[in-house]
Order: C-alpha cells, then structure tokens, then sequence
C-alpha cells in the first residue's frame, strides 16, 4: 500500500539529478516495511512511464533498497 510517506519518496526520486541525491534520500527511509513496499513498487515501474533521469533514479534506488553497501 502506497502512503503519503511513499508518494512524498518517490516525487523526491523524480526530482533526484543524480546518485548522491538519491542516496539521501534512500538513506532517510528508517522504516522496513516502507522500504519494502517501496522495493516492491519500483520493481514494478516501466521504463516507459518516466523519462531518462527518473528512470535512472528509481533504478538506482532499487539497487540501494536490495543492498547498497553505503546504507549498511
């Protein structure tokens, strides 16, 4: 289920320009069961829907929610 707490994540993700932002921002979700829920939706995202940027910022975030070692 999607929350407002998701949707203001994931409007941060498409304003994200590069990987530092969304590392900060990815680093900011403390809560499990919101990251998983937010693992489960990117996984879910057709390239597409988005354009180049965004697309490259959700990827990014779906890599760092499955392990970035800078977030253990």
């Amino acid at each position: 289920m999607i929350t407002e707490k998701h949707t203001s994540t994931i409007e941060a993700l498409k304003q994200a320009t590069d990987k530092q932002q969304v590392m900060q921002i990815i680093s900011g979700i403390t809560n499990d069961d919101m990251a998983a829920q937010l693992q489960t939706w990117l996984e879910q995202q057709s390239p597409l829907e988005w354009d180049s940027t965004q697309w490259s910022s959700f990827r990014y975030a779906l890599i760092c929610l499955r392990g970035c070692p800078e977030l253990q």
